[in-house]
């Protein structure tokens, strides 16, 4: 009897703990499915959030630089993006439109933004100095969104970066072949004539000294436009006083060299740097060197977006409070 009890008691203990367990699993179950509830509203609440700053963000672009930026059909333009730690340029001549470069690569969509808020829907000339991705990394984002007259960039067979596999693809999907150049090659931008002063399609180890560096003559006024070129690619020519310079590599000891800045004496310097970068750039012997011959320093990391307005006779430079840096 008292064994059978002490049986009848064990059965009884297991059947309230298997109770108890069950209970529990019931209990994980809907604290899961409210958790989840809870979770899934929290994450299309960020997801809402998230897309009302995107949205917020083009609207900012666009208002902020289509607002304050006025171009003058009549005149020259030169924009200078601030595109952080990286290199665009556009050029907008008796209605012919230029790209230089196109920032690193979540830098595109802004710079495709800006460009479309002042109703340009196609870029006569794409140019893409050299294959780094501070300068090509938004590229394929340009040659998506704009109808593509001609597209140039210097001979690169090796690069496998994402940045670059996926440009090639955007040229390859819009039958966009990629022309090279040689120096002495001219390009008219109406009243403007744009000129290849220095390009290597022998595709050197360091790429910067592949880089395509352009000169643009506009009435009586020279901009030299130097891309990432170092001081091997500065030595192998004599340049032209110039008014505007566009500095090489942005500010770094590799280029602008004394000897180099003789020769152009720029009235004006125009520096593409991030804030507070890594590398420390501009470098003080190089603004020292600027400040020495009288040239009047702007940088992006400071100023902003640039706008140069010319009338062939003189510059007038404007800071514009918009930033495209991705």
């Amino acid at each position: 009897m008292q064994k059978i009890k002490v049986i009848l008691n064990r059965v009884v203990f297991v059947i309230i703990i298997i109770f108890i367990v069950l209970l529990v699993i019931e209990s994980e179950s809907s604290i899961r499915n409210f958790l989840g509830i809870e979770l899934k509203d929290e994450v299309i609440e960020q997801n809402e959030v998230q897309e009302e700053n995107i949205k917020r963000e083009k609207v900012e672009i666009e208002a902020g630089f289509a607002g304050n930026i006025n171009i003058d059909n009549s005149k020259m333009n030169i924009i200078f993006f601030d595109v952080g730690q990286a290199d665009s340029t556009l050029i907008i001549c008796d209605n012919i439109v230029t790209l230089v470069d196109a920032g690193n690569t979540y830098d595109g969509k802004n710079i495709v933004k800006g460009i479309k808020s002042l109703g340009i829907e196609r870029i006569d000339y794409l140019i893409g100095t050299h294959a780094h991705e501070d300068h090509l990394g938004g590229m394929s984002y340009i040659v998506d969104n704009f109808d593509i007259g001609n597209f140039y960039m210097p001979f690169c067979s090796s690069n496998d970066f994402s940045f670059y596999t996926r440009l090639i693809s955007s040229l390859s999907n819009k039958n966009i072949p990629i022309n090279r150049v040689e120096v002495g090659n001219e390009f008219l931008l109406g009243n403007g004539r744009l000129e290849v002063m220095g390009v290597s399609n022998d595709e050197p180890e360091n790429l910067n000294e592949s880089s395509i560096t352009l000169e643009l003559s506009y009435g009586t006024l020279k901009y030299l436009f130097m891309a990432d070129a170092e001081i091997a690619n500065e030595e192998c020519r004599t340049w032209n006083d110039v008014d505007v310079l566009k500095v090489g590599h942005h500010g770094s000891n590799s280029s602008t060299s004394q000897e180099f800045l003789n020769q152009v004496l720029p009235e004006i310097s125009v520096i593409s740097v991030g804030k507070e970068n890594d590398y420390e750039l501009p470098k003080e012997n190089v603004l020292e060197r600027l400040e020495n011959i009288g040239s009047n320093i702007y940088r992006t990391d400071l100023d902003g977006t640039l706008q140069i307005i010319s009338d062939g006779e003189k510059n007038e430079v404007v800071k514009i409070d918009v930033s495209f840096d991705g």
